[in-house]
């Protein structure tokens, strides 16, 4: 089956992938017989929708046509394309005049066929065949023939004239099963009643449960399964049931259509991509994948709309969503709606205590599926297949590994992907993948100015998942790494700094692709690069923290000479501090002086900090009160605790008892915290709260 022909739903006897040919000629063979043992016969060819009725039916009819022992006279009539019963009944009989022979000789029998017609044709003006009003010529052929014979007299004149015959005729009829039940009714009328001649033989075509289903909406069964099969037992001599697909035709089928799609778009799929698959045809797609049609609109949406979003999202991944999308339908709406927090896990489900186990939740989860109207049998491999792409719905939740391995493979459960396969391409706040990947190439071949600022402002916009994807790329790209930090550092400035969001922080994103671009450094560039990122506010800031982690979790050759240069420009910034009155000093400028504690060693910068308090212009209360931490909550910042070690560390705590001993007596103890806003009046007012707080539950020296 050629891609090409995904959409075409016309008989395609070219294309026998399920051996139909070796049926239609069994079949020849059986109607020849069934013409040697009677003068007329109705077969039914039974085969449900989408199994290539059509094609068979095609075959047969060559067959008859041109290798036949016997030549036959087919006539395919099709009752769906008439508008009404009338107009059924009139092309019936016109086409059986029309497959008489031509002729003198036959001139008589045509008007015995005609006068039939009349005999039993309806009174007044019927609609003419296919859309034209024949009335007026019925009516000039019914003058014409019209007299006061009987219907049954003129039956058995036709019967005379038709035994004549030489070639056979056969009505083929195709689409029964797209019928209303009236004007199937007036088909096996036609058949049974009146079109059951000499040398008159039927092929009908139908899904026979479609069939069944119209009879019961009739009188003849008012509703009973039974007697519309009894009914229709009565009409269909012999059965022609087309062989179903067997497993291994299936397979083939859907192998081909994948392997060809993969080749068009040059996707190879891994281990687990197979798996995957695999695992939801065995459980699930195979009970619905059961027809030629059902394969072939299944892989005609996947190859229509995969196009826009090749090598964006999971080729695998896609393809299992679009087959949600094209069987079950409303399922595919839940995803994108009301199931859409559960499955993905963001806000709303993180913010809700689920305390159900895992029978529970399949319990609950096979409910909502039935009431998203999936067939009860298909509900547990849907469920399935729903846990397979959602790894949330499982029982275990999902785990930082999975996750990350959802995100290398562009999967549908990983949230910077979600969206794409279901709008059938990158969305606006987005950025391509294969566009990133490239943009940093270019910024690693060379300092491409409109490349870096494609990224940089990707990374404003969007800054968690541009990060997250730049952390995907730039391995491997020293250059970029280095040209990038910088404005790294620049948009950290503005970043919100929270530590917690449910839709991820900025700034913890920017901190930790910043960690591994400075991992990623060329030894040669690190001296360079760390003084242009400390030329940006918060450039030696991001440097530090980066450098810390990579010193805690990495082992790198470069990893003292990062630690080197990033000491050496915090030391810079905390030497214009300790000159500087810290009443007048930021509590952004300050924060150099912890990273650099932290960065350079204590051993390292105490000494110089002890000097700035009993030397130089710091006083105790001003840096006990700078050293109290700020809380980002809701994008407000409050002032929070004081880290009492860095006191101790310093200088010790009793030195801070002793110089503001006057101070501490005054002040109210305790105070709430998370409350003050960060000035340098609230920070000297919580510093002595604190400190008082701390002398109260410090054993005192005797004699103090």
């Amino acid at each position: 089956m050629s891609q090409r022909t995904y959409f075409r739903d016309a008989p395609d006897p070219e294309n026998d992938a399920l051996e139909h040919a070796q049926f239609a000629e069994r079949t020849v063979r059986a109607i020849q017989e069934i013409r040697r043992q009677s003068e007329s016969s109705v077969a039914g060819l039974i085969a449900p929708w989408g199994a290539g009725k059509s094609t068979a039916l095609t075959m047969i009819v060559n067959g008859l046509k041109e290798h036949a022992s016997i030549p036959w006279t087919v006539v395919e009539l099709n009752p769906w394309l008439y508008s009404d019963v009338e107009s059924l009944q009139i092309g019936f009989f016109v086409a059986l005049r029309e497959a008489l022979p031509r002729g003198r000789k036959w001139k008589k029998g045509r008007e015995r066929i005609g006068n039939f017609f009349v005999a039993i044709s309806p009174a007044g003006k019927v609609n003419g065949l296919v859309g034209v009003d024949a009335s007026s010529a019925l009516e000039a052929f019914g003058q014409k023939v019209a007299g006061d014979t009987s219907a049954n007299a003129l039956r058995e004149k036709a019967e005379s004239s038709l035994k004549d015959l030489e070639q056979p005729i056969l009505f083929v009829m195709d689409d029964l099963d797209r019928l209303t039940p009236d004007e199937l009714l007036m088909v096996f009328k036609l058949v049974r009643l009146v079109g059951r001649l000499p040398n008159v033989y039927y092929l009908l075509a139908y899904d026979e449960k479609t069939l069944l289903d119209l009879i019961q909406q009739t009188d003849v069964a008012s509703g009973d399964r039974a007697r519309a099969r009894d009914y229709m037992e009565k009409i269909i001599q012999v059965r022609l049931d087309l062989p179903s697909m067997r497993p291994q035709q299936q397979e083939e089928l859907i192998n081909a259509a994948m392997t060809e799609i993969m080749e068009r778009y040059d996707i190879v799929p891994d281990a687990e991509d197979l798996q995957l698959f695999s695992g939801a045809f065995i459980r699930y797609m195979k009970n619905v994948l059961t027809t030629p049609r059902s394969i072939k609109r299944y892989f005609a949406q996947v190859d229509a709309l995969y196009e826009t979003l090749n090598k964006e999202v999971n080729f695998i991944e896609f393809a299992l969503i679009t087959f949600i999308r094209t069987f079950e339908p409303d399922a595919y709406k839940k995803i994108t709606g009301a199931w859409r927090s559960e499955i993905t896990g963001d806000t709303s489900s993180l913010l809700r205590s689920n305390k159900e186990n895992a029978e529970q939740k399949t319990e609950r989860w096979h409910g909502l599926l039935t009431d998203a109207h999936v067939d009860p049998s298909h509900v547990p491999g849907l469920y399935g297949l729903l846990v397979s792409l959602f790894p949330r719905l499982g029982a275990n939740g999902v785990s930082s590994t999975q996750r990350d391995a959802l995100a290398r493979r562009r999967s549908v459960g990983d949230r910077d992907y979600f969206e794409r396969y279901f709008t059938f391409g990158v969305p606006g706040d987005d950025i391509s993948d294969e566009t990133l990947s490239a943009l940093i190439r270019r910024i690693d071949q060379g300092a491409d100015a409109e490349a870096l600022e494609t990224v940089t402002n990707a990374l404003r916009n969007s800054t968690c998942k541009t990060c997250r994807k730049v952390d995907r790329a730039l391995p491997g790209n020293q250059n970029a790494a280095s040209r990038l930090l910088p404005h790294l550092a620049d948009i950290y400035a503005d970043a919100p700094h929270e530590f917690f969001s449910v839709n991820g922080s900025p700034m913890l994103h920017l901190q930790s692709t910043a960690e591994l671009a400075l991992a990623e450094l060329n030894p040669q560039d690190i001296e360079r690069t760390i003084n242009t990122m400390n030329e940006l506010s918060h450039g030696a800031l991001l440097a530090s923290i980066a450098v810390q982690t990579i010193r805690e979790n990495q082992e790198l050759p470069q990893t003292e000479m990062l630690v080197q240069h990033v000491a050496r420009v915090l030391e810079s910034r905390v030497r214009g501090i300790i000159t500087t009155d810290l009443a007048s000093v930021s509590t952004h400028e300050f924060r150099h002086v912890y990273h650099w504690r932290m960065v350079a060693g204590k051993e390292n910068t105490d000494a110089t900090l002890r000097n700035a308090l009993t030397e130089g212009p710091w006083t105790a209360l001003d840096f006990a009160a700078r050293n109290i931490s700020v809380a980002t909550t809701g994008g407000a910042e409050y002032l929070s605790e004081l880290p009492y070690e860095i006191l101790d560390e310093v200088i010790g705590i009793e030195y801070f008892f002793h110089e503001l001993q006057d101070e501490i007596d005054q002040v109210d103890a305790p105070i709430m915290r998370h409350h003050y806003s960060d000035t340098i009046d609230n920070r000297r007012l919580l510093a002595l709260s604190f400190l008082r707080s701390r002398r109260e539950s410090t054993p005192r020296p005797e004699g103090a």
